[in-house]
């Protein structure tokens, strides 16, 4: 009986995956308004309701396409951080997986930023970097660097952590802009940007030293 159960919930997440997987190829291709589900379903091999009983809307399945990978990425990018590294170090081990993955799939991420970071609906972004880890990442970094002494410790760790997603945002924008999605020539736009921010605003002054 267990053998059962545990077989249809392996179905079913290969099923879920198959669906995910065309959806980013569709979404890839034609955009997030001219996808239609029906068209994800053909190409996944599903019914089209088979769809909605693992998402409940197109814009739910499009926050998991891109958070799912997030997730992983994140996940494998910590595993493989050098706890010795300075805070800009680790903040851009980060941000190189996730450029990375970005220029394997550009096409995801611009619908990703057409339909949800200049989307209407607040908290489509937040939801999506909440639930694939970076948030709790980068705020874990933000405190370790401030008990560490890198960081004025009277900052608030979420205004830290905003104006790095703002960072990454902008940085992102403007390489799909240009269609330049290079993974080296990302990661130097953003730790420019970061380098100032920590020595011009973040960095703990001499005097709250002494």
């Amino acid at each position: 009986m267990q053998t059962g159960v545990n077989s249809r919930a392996a179905r079913r997440e290969q099923t879920r995956e198959n669906i995910l997987e065309a959806a980013r190829q569709c979404f890839c291709e034609t955009g997030f308004d001219k996808t239609s589900t029906r068209m994800i379903a053909e190409r996944a091999g599903v019914a089209e309701g088979t769809i909605f009983s693992h998402f409940e809307t197109k814009e739910q399945l499009l926050i998991s396409c891109v958070g799912e990978q997030m997730a992983a990425t994140i996940a494998q990018a910590l595993h493989t951080m050098d706890p010795e590294w300075c805070f800009v170090d680790k903040l851009m081990h980060i941000a190189a997986h996730r450029f990375a993955q970005i220029a394997l799939r550009p096409g995801m991420w611009q619908v990703l930023l057409q339909q949800m970071v200049f989307s209407p609906r607040k908290g489509a972004v937040h939801d999506l970097m909440r639930n694939s880890g970076l948030i709790a990442a980068i705020r874990a970094l933000v405190e370790d660097a401030q008990l560490d002494g890198e960081i004025n410790p009277n900052l608030d760790p979420d205004q830290i952590y905003k104006t790095m997603m703002a960072l990454f945002l902008f940085t992102v924008h403007e390489h799909v802009s240009a269609q330049n999605f290079d993974c080296e020539d990302m990661c130097a736009t953003l730790r420019e940007m970061l380098e100032v921010q920590v020595r011009g605003i973040w960095m703990r002054r001499p005097e709250m030293a002494a």
